[in-house]
């Protein structure tokens, strides 16, 4: 009989342990969501709730940095209706916000902003109350230029590729292009074409789209030998037109002949070969180091969602034909658009790490600014020294090599081409740069899918944005 109590008495207590334990992950639970998700869940757009609060208020305009709409809720009887201005060239930066087809882009990211939810303390929605203003959601003015974002769009002729324009002393994000794009006022009705178009319309290139980088990195193998081999400067590299790692070939373009180069033509005529032998004199987990120090390999903190872009590290098999590749901007190794065109801005900034963004500023109801601008970093990616030296060699490319097709007269352009090697087709063309290059106010990336040369594809859309924006802010 004692037995059988002893017995009872430990199924008690071991069921009460297992409830306490269980009552506990609950308010655990409870908790993290509450203080740890709260603002995720709050603006997530699967919230029924946020189009009920969307029913009560007048959603937010988005402005670009002139002014000039780009989102607006239009009141005709009772009836909201969202207006975008910028046709396709807005659609994947902007997004929609519908109420059957959700909402996208920054439409979605700035949801809590445009609906007035991030200010909700009593004094606030005290003061909207008694000045009336209760019922309208946040403005938001972006740092983008509208009339450079049409302009670098209709380049692209509807051809797929993307665009980043960045102010490489602030960071601040001027053009924002993915290409082909969709018109966010007639989503609704287009939506069956769009989702199923092979082009991917709905997709945000110049931030989700993940590219080998070609040739264009070799501005960030060029940083690593001049921060960590100096000598290079003045060493002479001969090549027979391919180099042999492992046993693969890999080749020179056909237009380079065999012969002596130094850095400087090398780097001015982009050879593969003999970047491949700059590169094998640095170690490797310097040359990923130096890669890393300029966003690969790590999130990028901005205020829209920017895919990551990686530098592998070797296999152990396979390392040194990996390395080589990689090297030259092959392989492994992939980039987006905006990660390529902070590349140019670091350079620009003679070394200085920016941190891109696209919000400027938002204006409550009641007329209350806010800047978003990010405090300026102090990171040193490489030293002044060795980021001028990568200016100069970039104005001889645009000058008097493979980037002529950026030249700008009266205007000295810094640039680098690539044609980055596809399995799926022709090489992705490609161009990074700035300008003027001894006092940078534009920085650009431009790729171009299948486009083949970047010096013949690329550049001259780089051209025709940097020019444009310097022309209409003088």
């Amino acid at each position: 009989m004692v037995k059988a109590m002893d017995k009872l008495e430990r199924n008690i207590k071991l069921i009460f342990l297992v409830f306490s334990i269980l009552f506990i992950s609950l308010i655990l639970y409870l908790t993290y969501f509450t203080a740890v998700e709260r603002e995720e869940l709050i603006q997530n757009s699967y919230n029924r709730r946020l189009w009920e609060q969307e029913a009560k208020v007048i959603r937010g305009s988005i402005y670009d940095r002139n002014g000039k709409v780009l989102a607006d809720t239009q009141v005709e009887n009772g009836v909201k209706k969202r207006i975008y201005e910028g046709g396709e060239a807005i659609g994947p930066l902007i997004g929609y916000s519908d109420e059957v087809l959700g909402r996208a882009g920054l439409e979605s990211i700035l949801n809590g902003e445009l609906l007035g939810i991030a200010e909700q303390d009593p004094v606030t929605l005290l003061r909207k109350k008694i000045l009336g203003v209760g019922e309208r959601g946040n403005d938001i003015r972006l740092t983008l230029d509208l009339n450079l974002q049409k302009t670098a769009y209709n380049l692209f002729q509807g051809r797929p590729g993307a665009l980043v324009a960045l102010d490489p002393q602030t960071g601040q994000i001027l053009a924002l292009v993915s290409s082909p794009g969709y018109d966010p006022s007639t989503i609704k009705q287009d939506w069956d074409a769009v989702s199923k178009d092979e082009d991917k319309p709905l997709l945000n290139r110049a931030t989700q789209g993940l590219y080998p980088p070609g040739s264009v990195f070799k501005v960030v193998t060029l940083a690593a030998a001049l921060t960590y081999n100096p000598k290079v400067e003045t060493e002479t590299f001969y090549t027979p037109g391919y180099i042999k790692v492992d046993g693969n070939i890999i080749k020179d373009a056909d237009y380079l002949k065999p012969g002596n180069y130094t850095l400087s033509s090398a780097f001015r005529y982009s050879s593969n070969t003999v970047f491949i032998q700059i590169g094998q004199e640095i170690e490797t987990e310097k040359m990923i180091a130096m890669a890393e120090s300029f966003g690969f390999n790590r999130q990028e903190k901005s205020d829209i969602p920017i895919a990551q872009s990686t530098f592998p590290k070797p296999s152990i098999v396979k390392k040194d034909v990996e390395m080589a590749e990689a090297f030259i901007g092959q392989g492994k190794i992939l980039a987006t658009p905006l990660q390529m065109a902070r590349v140019a801005a670091i350079i620009a900034n003679r070394g200085r790490e920016i941190s891109p963004y696209i919000v400027k500023e938002t204006v409550s109801p009641l007329g209350v600014v806010k800047a978003r601008e990010p405090s300026a970093s102090s990171n040193q990616v490489i030293s002044e020294d060795a980021a001028d030296k990568i200016k100069e060699l970039m104005v001889e490319v645009v000058k008097n090599g493979t980037g002529t097709s950026a030249a700008i007269k009266g205007i000295e352009v810094a640039g680098k081409t690539g044609s980055a090697e596809n399995p799926h087709g022709k090489a992705h063309a490609w161009f990074i740069g700035f300008a003027p290059a001894q006092n940078p106010q534009i920085a650009v990336a431009v790729i171009v899918e299948n486009g083949g040369s970047g010096g013949a594809v690329a550049a001259p859309i780089a051209r025709s944005v940097m020019l444009q924006y310097l022309t209409d802010e003088k």
